[in-house]
């Protein structure tokens, strides 16, 4: 293109646009004629990444999996009781349909017990029998102790706790140690529960480094999840039951005290005929008549608790006890050795078209960008 200008001088301007593309938008062809020739150092890379997905996977610790399938007693023994409780209330105008059929302990609800600290802190002290060592407990299991010197404590800036032992229930604040910390965050991870809302199921499941320490920790998780529901079920009835023993067995020596205070006076006021005497005996008479019919009421009281202990008291299926698995669940040896394998030959073909196309690509674009523009006087 020419311009002319005021001094008569004619300028010329050329601009050449870069038209080389970029590595990354090669063809096929172009990869595959590049890979052939680097194809002794494309070879060579992916047999190291082979051999170190290798060595990765026989690295790796061995884990597996046991599972346990329990099916609960849905609690429908209260809805009589509420259907009798909405037509008392209907007259009150309060509305107790929404709670018709309700269980304190839903069966939704029993995955969260084994997700709990307590349950955590309860499975540390379980003692297990791995099948290649001595008999241990889970903590121990999972995380040794480390009496010795290590980096990891010397780095650490809290202050050493002494582990004190955690009860099943816990009351108030727990204080846990860094162990005991950790161990709860890895039984979390391990040991799970989860319900089936069709079937109404609970499948739990235990991964462990170890066959039969994975088993095993499944049926102790599934003894756990049964006594707690249990215990949270029957413990109003077992509470009734308690006072009833003890206001029964009260009531028994007070109505074998009152007989005993007749018969005493019987024996001492035999021949004796006065009005005093008949009002003392009317009043022992009607002593001992209260304390039968409190006697009496009593023991009804506590043959109906001890039936309700036992009405209250859950039925749990098992479905599925837990066994062990014979064959692991992770290492995948085969899958990782394919990923390496995949990797290496990625990297190796990456590198050698960066190496051919992407350095030369790179400069020719740079020169093709700065090109000076000629200009002709």
């Amino acid at each position: 293109m020419q311009l002319p200008d005021d001094f008569g001088m004619v300028t010329s301007t050329k601009f050449e646009p870069s038209l080389q593309p970029g590595w990354w938008l090669l063809s096929a062809d172009q990869v595959l004629r590049t890979a052939w020739k680097a194809r002794h150092r494309v070879l060579l890379c992916t047999l190291l990444f082979a051999i170190l997905g290798v060595v990765t996977a026989f690295l790796l610790p061995q884990e597996f999996r046991s599972e346990a399938r329990i099916m609960p007693e849905m609690n429908t023994n209260a809805g009589s009781l509420f259907k009798r409780l909405s037509s008392v209330a209907a007259f009150a105008d309060l509305d107790l349909s929404s709670t018709e059929g309700m269980d304190a302990v839903r069966p939704d609800l029993y995955p969260n017990v084994v997700q709990s600290t307590p349950f955590a802190l309860y499975l540390i002290g379980q003692t297990v029998y791995p099948s290649d060592g001595p008999a241990t407990t889970v903590g121990q299991f999972l995380l040794p102790d480390s009496t010795g010197w290590s980096l990891r404590k010397w780095l650490s800036f809290k202050k050493a706790v002494a582990i004190r032992p955690v009860s099943n229930r816990l009351k108030g604040t727990v204080r846990l140690s860094d162990r005991q910390q950790e161990l709860v965050e890895e039984i979390g991870e391990r040991v799970s529960a989860k319900l089936d809302t069709r079937s109404g199921i609970i499948t739990i499941v235990s991964q462990m480094p170890d066959a039969e320490v994975a088993a095993q920790v499944a049926q102790a998780a599934m003894t756990y999840l049964t006594l707690y529901v249990t215990d949270y079920r029957t413990e109003k009835a077992r509470a009734d039951f308690a006072f009833y023993s003890h206001q029964l067995a009260e009531a028994r020596q007070r109505y074998q005290d009152a007989q005993f205070r007749v018969f005493q006076y019987n024996d001492n006021h035999r021949n004796v005929v006065l009005q005093t005497v008949a009002m003392e005996r009317y009043r022992l008479d009607a002593d001992v008549a209260t304390t039968e019919t409190v006697f009496t009421e009593l023991s009804r009281q506590y043959e109906q608790a001890k039936l309700k202990v036992q009405e209250q008291t859950p039925i749990f299926k098992v479905l599925e006890p837990p066994k062990v698995p014979h064959q692991r669940t992770s290492p995948q040896r085969t899958m990782i050795l394919l990923a390496f394998i995949l990797l290496g030959l990625m990297v190796s073909v990456l590198s050698a078209i960066a190496g051919q196309f992407g350095l030369k690509a790179r400069v020719r674009a740079i020169i093709t960008d700065i090109k000076p523009m000629e200009v002709s006087i």
